[in-house]
């Protein structure tokens, strides 16, 4: 085996270009005037022999660690129940992954925060907080140590706030809405869920104001946030239990224990009841009916998040907030309505 070669050193890369060490700092961090022309030059030098600046002697000359934070929604799930085992947020970690990436940046996925110093220990330039509840504690912790944040859907106890991302939520529920009346629905009731995200914010008031435009009964039923099937089933035994002819669900983690109840009580979809769910995923492409869902786009949703973010840590001003749209993928759970109760 031949032995490795030495690390190139930036006093390697100024000799081979004819120049001092200070302009090849100032090229590679560009910084300093530099001709184009010798600027040309060392970049070319540093190529070939293969020369990257140490990131900790960077870091520590600009004070960037090249680092940001992930932090996903707060829920208190049981062991068989992880946040990532949902498509939507396994989609948009990796994502995120991909978009700190191109940008020259490393992401970190911390655990959960309970207190000051389980943030302060990570070297980190700033992050991104998934679903904050309102005035949520972890953005609460980014701000008193100065850390920039961004928030992917919007904290709704700070309207104020502009530095957040987020899918259209009231855009798609409406949308979602028209399509249950244009194929025969009347009573269309909602199967949310009692957690204080915007996500579900949105939706729930997109949903109140459309029954009351179109004089249609309001039909809400929340379920507990634990996603035991329990409470799944005791949520849609209570929302069949007001006769709705279609459903639209935000939380697609409900869609299962819906079906299941809807079977048990004799009904069909779409025969007797439509259903959309406001999240696409695997179980919603797969599910028997294949269930209509709405495409939040989160691949473009990491995107506009790291680029929000890297632009509040270099200090720009916030093109923001950054809403994106969404797209309806009609399927078989809405075929329009054959037969009533």
């Amino acid at each position: 085996m031949q032995p490795s070669r030495p690390r190139p050193r930036i006093r390697d890369v100024a000799r081979a270009a004819g120049v001092s060490e200070t302009t090849v700092s100032h090229v590679l961090n560009n910084k300093g005037r530099v001709e184009a022309a010798t600027r040309a030059r060392v970049a070319e030098v540093a190529e070939r022999l293969g020369y990257r600046p140490n990131s900790n002697a960077r870091g520590l000359r600009s004070g960037r660690a090249d680092t940001i934070a992930l932090l996903m929604p707060i829920v208190d799930l049981d062991a068989t129940h992880h946040i990532l085992a949902v498509d939507f947020y396994l989609s948009l970690t990796m994502n995120v992954v991909e978009a700190a990436f191109e940008r020259d940046q490393a992401l970190l996925q911390l655990p959960p925060l309970r207190r000051l110093d389980d943030l302060r220990r990570f070297g980190i330039d700033g992050g991104i907080v998934v679903d904050p509840l309102p005035s949520d504690p972890r953005v609460a912790m980014f701000d008193r140590l100065g850390l920039p944040v961004v928030t992917i859907g919007r904290d709704i106890a700070h309207p104020g706030d502009h530095w957040w991302v987020a899918a259209d939520s009231a855009a798609g529920t409406l949308t979602v809405l028209d399509h249950l009346a244009a194929a025969g629905a009347r009573r269309v009731a909602m199967l949310s869920v009692d957690i204080e995200w915007s996500w579900f914010a949105d939706a729930e008031r997109a949903y109140a104001e459309w029954t009351a435009r179109h004089g249609r009964p309001p039909m809400l039923v929340r379920a507990r946030p634990d996603k035991l099937d329990s409470s799944a089933a005791e949520a849609a035994g209570r929302l069949l239990d007001l006769e709705p002819d279609a459903v639209y669900v935000p939380p697609q983690w409900l869609a299962t224990g819906l079906l299941r109840a809807t079977r048990e009580r004799g009904l069909s979809v779409p025969g007797d009841l439509l259903v959309s769910v406001g999240v696409d995923s695997h179980q919603a492409r797969t599910s028997e009916p294949a269930l209509t869902a709405v495409d939040l786009d989160p691949a473009r949703t990491a995107r506009e998040a790291v680029d929000l973010l890297i632009s509040r840590i270099e200090g720009r001003p916030p093109q923001a907030p950054r809403v994106i749209p969404i797209t309806l993928l009609p399927r078989r759970s809405t075929a329009a309505i054959t037969r009533r109760a």
